[in-house]
């Protein structure tokens, strides 16, 4: 019975140990892992296979650094922002000026505190306002569109706020327009095509599948937006820029067309860890060659471009970690061990002081001195473990004997004095750590200089 039990325990040993051994070992190794949801845009725009791009390059890595990324398609910037601060989501794609307005509590947020928990890791590509013309629209200018039916974007959508800043410019008002028949969010576009639409207004990274579309099957135009008034608006508000629409990017235009833009800034909350944007920026830093490939829009952008000031104040952690600062206090002594070395140090070199002045012999000193310092912690590193945790301390000698060359017993195992050249013969060179001697001009006695403390050991 007995040797049975024994036969079932070594069999149950062979297998269970070896499984019980990796559970313990596998926790040291893992890494917890965070899940990011980046809120962008329509299929169709920009947005969407930007914050893929930022997704696909978190998730190559993710086995390092255990931040795994899903992109979410929405509506646009405000409801980005919506998302985020509700908690649905944690990094959005939001316009320059949507940023502006959150933050200060002005344009569609009006009647709303400032949000001043917003914080920015990366601005990202210029979005243009572009301003479309169906064929038969006779519309070529900024100020032929008066009068016509115009789309200006979706109620509470980025780019209607952008629209409306052009509006305030122009002295426009939503009236200054036909009656637009509505359309669903999907498809308002569509009026260009079919004839119910003369002009509309995008906000897009170029170039873009929509507008391509457009200007492709329905040959719709691009029309600039320049003038006097852009101008006093550019200086006005600091969150557009000028821009330009590069030529031959679509059908049917041969040559740059003039607007202004904003930036799609990537956001994300105060309280979204420093880890994990830390974990975004050494990403996307390292890899920015290859993320400027994943959209003909994202090209023209550098390090530097995505790290400019931004609406918003940056994430700390876009910040380097702050380390703490280097203990002076060896590991082997206590700061109060280590402040009895000091006072110890102290005092021999005043004593050191009071003998020269008494006698007048400066060799004296120099002895004293010389001592004063071998009071002090000492760390050699190639030297075994019981003798570098150890203060090296040397008796200092009677006045009588000062001008003398200083011998003391060979050292034992556990304890070395100086000089310290015969206790380190074995160790290798070190040219800060023998302990030269020099000639007194006065006598030519050969007397001890007082040992250069080794590099890894701060100057106290």
């Amino acid at each position: 019975m007995l040797p049975s039990a024994l036969h079932h325990l070594s069999t149950l040993s062979r297998f269970a140990l070896p499984l019980l051994a990796a559970a313990l070992v596998l926790p040291l190794h893992a890494t917890t892992p965070s899940y990011l949801t980046i809120g962008t845009g329509a299929l169709n725009g920009v947005y969407y296979p930007a914050g893929g791009a930022i997704c696909r390059l978190l998730n190559a890595d993710s086995a390092n650094h255990g931040l795994h990324c899903a992109v979410q398609s929405t509506s646009g910037s405000l409801t980005n922002l919506k998302e985020l601060n509700q908690g649905k989501i944690q990094l959005v794609l939001v316009q320059s000026d949507v940023v502006h307005h959150a933050a200060k509590g002005t344009g569609p947020f009006v009647g709303q505190p400032p949000n001043d928990r917003l914080r920015s890791l990366f601005r990202l590509h210029q979005e243009s306002l572009t301003l479309i013309a169906s064929a038969n629209s006779n519309i070529s200018t900024l100020t032929d569109i008066e009068g016509k039916r115009v789309d200006l974007g979706n109620p509470g959508s980025g780019e209607r706020v952008t629209s409306q800043a052009l509006l305030d410019a122009m002295g426009w008002q939503e009236s200054s327009f036909a009656p637009v028949i509505p359309s669903s969010i999907n498809n308002r576009l569509e009026g260009l095509c079919d004839g119910t639409l003369d002009a509309a207004f995008m906000v897009a990274g170029h170039p873009n599948q929509r507008i391509g579309d457009l200007t492709g099957r329905c040959q719709a135009r691009i029309i600039p937006i320049e003038g006097e008034q852009i101008d006093r608006l550019l200086k006005t508000l600091p969150y557009y820029q000028r821009s330009h629409i590069g030529a031959s990017l679509y059908p049917g235009q041969p040559s740059d067309v003039n607007t202004f833009a904003v930036t799609a800034e990537l956001i994300a909350l105060d309280s979204l860890p420093d880890t994990e944007v830390r974990t975004v920026r050494d990403v996307l830093t390292a890899r920015l060659k290859q993320f400027t490939r994943l959209h003909p829009a994202l090209t023209p952008l550098t390090l530097d471009s995505m790290q400019a000031k931004a609406e918003v104040p940056h994430h700390p952690g876009m910040e380097d970690a702050v380390l703490p600062p280097p203990s002076l206090i060896p590991e082997s002594l206590t700061p109060e061990e280590s402040a009895g070395s000091a006072a110890t140090a102290a005092q021999s070199a005043q004593s050191a002081q009071s003998a020269a002045q008494t006698t007048g012999d400066g060799a004296a000193a120099q002895t004293a001195t010389s001592e004063a310092l071998a009071t002090r912690p000492t760390a050699v590193e190639s030297v075994s473990t019981a003798l570098a945790t150890q203060a090296v301390t040397v008796d200092a000698p009677s006045d009588a004997v000062a001008t003398q060359v200083v011998t003391t017993d060979p050292p034992s195992a556990a304890v070395a004095t100086q000089p310290t050249s015969s206790a380190l013969g074995s160790a290798p060179a070190d040219t800060q750590g023998a302990a030269p001697s020099a000639t007194n001009g006065s006598d030519g006695v050969h007397q001890p200089l007082p040992a250069t403390p080794s590099a890894s050991v701060p100057v106290q």
